[in-house]
Parts: structure tokens; sequence; C-alpha cells
């Protein structure tokens, strides 16, 4: 079943169960304990699904709806949809009933998969409701009893699957090419209904080659491919690491059904690439802070020192374009044995060969605190609509505040206002069922309009400054990228998260929340006691301390009418469940501002400008 020249990453599965049979791909926890399949067991399983499905009647081209925390049967049923020409169609497992059932219903699907009782009466009750075609098969991760004859654990559904013939399944496998669709991934719908994305096999082939070429260890042996699968597969940034490069490397996934869980899945891992959203890699630098700031003289002063060394070792290995390997001068390899590896020891990111973060903006700060750590945060850009990346910071010469170079055989340019277009193989062919929508998304002469603000610095590298739907367009009508000045906030200590806000409004203003693992240096740096976050929320200190260091740290280096003039600190976390942020993680702004109208409303009701300096 292996070809030599995969074309596809299901053709990369079967080359690697031919090669490597008895390998470990992919693992799970149960009960505690990690359970594997090899890359053979991975493939058989796959193809069971494949000729299971097959047998019920899927077609070729068929979306079958898959949804479920990340567990090591997501894949085994992603791929064996792909061997059968079928297109998986994830949903998010926080998405709403309604949300749930427009996927279902908009993509066709007729196989449901889901990982258990929770999702299994969910999927249901959409149809209870009559707001879905019933499904045909319902397949979930684990047994759930259930009356319904429809329902069927995976383990039994690829039982089935091993009782049936090879021929129409290999046929299948034998004819599928890169250019078909083999993945749908819906947009989160944060303006408008979702958006199902149409992404190829081709397309998903230009990122894992583009890998290889930035990390050629993970292919010629230097290095072993180990990664945690912990943000939703719904979602095309965890698909990259998952399935994406995992399968064009041959390399090993652990998976991290929740994301509370990635600490303690880190240090027990010790991963070699580690892809974090920015909220994700926030919080672990909040955390060290706190960590760091408990230490007292000598300890202190040897943290800083190292840490200080270290960057600047960095800055130096940059310059001359170079692996940190080929400039390991004395200081920073006393700094490494007696501070940074211990961290490092300590985060699980020990063995780390590639640190990436994407999905937003990611405030260059952060970036620099990691490199203080030894931890290069290469960051990445791209859309679902680009198979989910476009472009990645160089490793010898990564810029922080910038996205990086677009991939071989992607082309970049700035159209009108300033936007970010794109060219190249892997551009989605568009939205299912959506001509208008999928015609709208390209230029007249073909390039793919992103709906980002950017510019190219002098080296090619690529600066996003702001996002065209999200720019505020102040009363006076002056324009403003809020992402600028809230990575200028975001460092403050005690900052969780924070969004401008000021559309047709005579001023700009911010909501911020407080990060709970960072209350103590709060409490210290406001000079005031800590106490539960919504008390420490409604302390005028704290309320004073964040408009001085917004007004030192932001306001001093924009123009006047960037200025954040009021502030409101929030008693708690914007969250998925909360409906601010999205399931990557991103900020969910029409949400925010809709939900904290009223916090919105009292910035502009005297209609006076305090500068944060004063208490708003």
């Amino acid at each position: 079943m292996a070809s030599k020249k995969p074309h596809t990453l299901v053709h990369y599965l079967a080359h690697w169960a031919e090669t490597r049979p008895a390998r470990p791909a992919i693992h799970g926890k149960r009960d505690g304990r990690w359970i594997r399949l090899s890359w053979s067991e991975y493939l058989q399983r796959a193809r069971a699904v494949a000729k299971a499905i097959v047998a019920e009647g899927h077609e070729v081209g068929e979306r079958v709806a898959l949804m479920g925390a990340n567990q090591p049967e997501w894949v085994q049923i992603q791929s064996g949809a792909q061997i059968a020409r079928g297109v998986p169609a994830p949903i998010y497992g926080t998405c709403t009933l309604e949300q749930t059932a427009y996927i279902v219903k908009h993509s066709g699907s007729r196989f449901w998969f889901c990982d258990g009782a929770e999702q299994l009466e969910k999927l249901l009750e959409c149809e209870r409701q009559e707001l879905v075609p019933p499904a045909k098969r319902i397949v979930t991760f684990v047994p759930v009893r259930h009356d319904d004859e429809r329902v069927m654990s995976l383990d039994d559904f690829i039982h089935f699957g091993h009782q049936q013939d090879d021929a129409e399944v290999d046929a299948r496998f034998a004819a599928l090419t890169d250019d078909e669709t083999c993945l749908m991934i819906y947009t989160s719908g944060t303006t408008g209904v979702p958006k199902g994305v149409e992404i190829d096999h081709g397309g998903q082939m230009v990122i894992g080659s583009q890998v290889l070429r930035l990390a050629p260890e993970f292919l010629d042996g230097r290095a072993e491919y180990h990664t945690v699968s912990y943000l939703p597969l719904s979602h095309q940034a965890e698909q990259l690491l998952t399935n994406v490069v995992s399968l064009t490397v041959g390399g090993q996934v652990y998976f991290c059904p929740e994301i509370a869980q990635v600490k303690d899945f880190l240090a027990e891992v010790r991963p070699t690439i580690f892809l974090g959203v920015p909220r994700v890699w926030e919080k672990f630098e909040a955390a060290l802070r706190a960590r760091l700031g408990e230490a007292k003289g000598v300890r202190a002063k040897l943290a800083a020192w190292a840490m200080a060394t270290e960057l600047a070792s960095f800055h130096e290995q940059v310059e001359r374009g170079v692996r940190p390997e080929a400039h390991m001068p004395l200081r920073r390899r006393v700094a490494r044995k007696l501070v940074i590896d211990k961290v490092k020891t300590a985060l699980g990111l020990d063995r780390l060969q590639v640190g990436i973060t994407g999905s937003a903006p990611m405030a260059p700060k952060t970036q620099e605190f990691f490199a203080g750590l030894g931890v290069v945060i290469l960051d990445a850009y791209g859309l679902t609509e680009t198979c989910g990346a476009a472009s990645i910071s160089d490793p010898l010469k990564p810029r922080f505040g910038t996205v990086g170079k677009p991939f071989e055989g992607v082309q970049v340019r700035i159209g009108d206002e300033g936007e970010i277009q794109l060219k190249g193989r892997n551009m989605t062919k568009g939205y299912l069922g959506m001509p208008e929508e999928s015609a709208a998304l390209y230029t007249t002469d073909g390039w793919l309009r992103t709906g980002d603000q950017g510019e190219l610095d002098r080296e090619g590298n690529i600066k996003i400054t702001g996002r065209l739907k999200e720019l505020i367009i102040t009363a006076g009508g002056k324009n403003v990228a809020p992402v600028e000045l809230e990575q200028y906030v975001q460092p403050i200590p005690g900052v969780g998260q924070v969004v401008v806000v000021g559309d047709r409004q005579p001023f700009l203003s911010a909501l911020i929340t407080l990060d709970p693992e960072n209350l103590d240096a709060l409490a210290e740096a406001a000079g005031t006691r800590k106490a539960p976050m919504a008390a420490m929320a409604a302390d005028p200190a704290v309320q004073s301390f964040f408009e001085r260091e917004i007004e030192s740290r932001c306001n001093t280096k924009v123009a006047r009418y960037q200025t954040i003039k009021k502030i409101h600190v929030l008693p708690e976390e914007f969250s998925v469940e909360g409906g601010e942020l999205t399931a990557s993680m991103k900020l969910r702004r029409p949400q925010i501002v809709e939900k904290h109208a009223a916090a919105i409303d009292a910035f502009y009701a005297g209609g006076t400008q305090n500068t944060p300096s004063a208490h708003a």
C-alpha cells in the first residue's frame, strides 16, 4: 500500500508503516499509563476505519463529522477517512448545539465520530430537534452504552472494518491525488457564520516540505520528533504539528486531552518541537516570572546574570547567522550550566529543538524573555485559508516582531490599505458551498486577501501591523491598529489579557484582565496586598499602577491619537467558555465589546479624556 514517493500525508503514513513498522508513532494515556501504537498498528487501524465507512456506503469526497478531545483515536479516524478519499470535518468540542448542527448540516456529514457520552448526546439532540438530517453511523472513541443501534465504539467499528474486503479501499487509495480536498476546517465564526475552508493534500505537503528545509535534523537522524498534541485538532494550527509535520518526518505524537494538563505533559514527554499560541507562552512567562521573583540575594542576582548573558549571546549568534552550538563562549556555557539548563529541564523543554508560536500576534518582549532562557520561539504566520501557514521566522536570523519570510513557493505583496496578500500552492480552493465568499477571498489577479495589514522589512520579513476588520476609527477619523498598543501593555506585571477599544469615540480605552498566576508580583509592584483576583481588580492601587505603566510603556511610544486614556480592570479572565476567546485562544473582539458594553460605555459617558496617570 505504500508509495515510494509520498504525495499525500496518508501516503506518508503508509510509507512509515512499511519502512519502520515497529517504531512508535502515536501515544495516549489510559488510567495514567501511556499506550502507544506503532506505525504498522496505526496504519492497520486507519485502513480498517476506511474499509468500514466504505462498506457502509461512504462516497468519494463525502465529509465525515469528527468531534472530541485530542486522543490517538482522532488521527486514526482522520487518516482512515482520508484513505477512503473522504473529508474529515472537525467540530470544536466547545461548540453550542446550534453551532454543532450548522457544521454537521453544512458539511453534509452522515458519519459522525465523537469521543464520548457528552458529545454523543449533543449530536443526538441536534437530531431530535431536527436541526440535522439523521446520521447513518455514529462512532464513539470509547464504548458508550446506548439504545440507538447506530452507535458503535471505535474498536467495534474497526473490528467490522477488518472483516471487509480490501479491494475498494485499495482502489481509492491508489487513485488519491494531491489536489483533492482532504480536510474541512471551519472558521471560528467570530464574524458571520462559520465557513468550511477546503484544504487539499498538496497544500499540506507544502508545509511539511518547508519544515524539512528549516529543521532537517528531524529527518537526518540528529534529532527525534516528539510533540505534545493539546490545542484543538479542529483548528489548523494543531493539525500542522500533530498530522502534517509528524507524518512528513515520521515523528511521535503524545496526545494531551486537556489544555490545563499541558505543563504536566511537557515535563513527562520533553518534546523536541512545541507549538504554543501566544496565550500559552504568556502563561508560561507569568509563572516563570513569579517563580524567579521568589529568588532572593545571590540566587536572584545569579538568575538575572544568567538570563542577561544568554540573551546577549543569542543576539550575537543571530547577527552571525549561526546555530547556538556554533556560538558558545565560556560565559554562555557557565550561564547555561548554573541556571538556564535547570529552568528548561523544569519546564520540560530541555530537549526542545524548535519552539513555535502562531495564530495571533505575540509581544516581542515575551520572545526576548524566552530567548534569555535559551528557548527561541519562531513566529509562524498563516490562515486556515493558507493551510495554516505561509511564513516562519528564519531559525538562524529570527527577527522578533516579525513573522519571518514566506515559504519557498509562496509569494507575498502588500496591497491596497496595506493588506498582506499571498499566492502559492497552499492557498485554499475556497469555502464549501459559498461561491461568492470564495470569489471575494481572492483579488482579480489571483492573490489571496489575508485581511491582515502589514509591511516588509529590509530583509524580507513580514511584520503584522493590524487587521483590517479590527481597525479602530476614532471620532477624529484616525485609523488605529489595536494590536500594536496591546503588545506594549501585555508585558506589564500582572496583566493577563488586554483589549483596546474606542471605535468612533474621541479617545482610546482598554479592558484589562489579571493573570491569576502572577498576582504576587502584581501586589508587590502595585504596593498593595495580594487578594483574590476580583478584589485586586477593584483595588485602586492596582488601577493606579496600570495607569502609570501604560503611560510609560505605551503612551510615550505612540502618536497622541493612539494613547490609551482610560482603563477598566475586569474581575475575571477572558475564556473560551465565556465566549471571549476562540478555541485556539484568539480574542473574539466583537463578543468582548458586546459582553462588556457597560464598562466601555462608562469610559465615554462624561466625554472627558483623562490620562492614565489620573484615576479613571
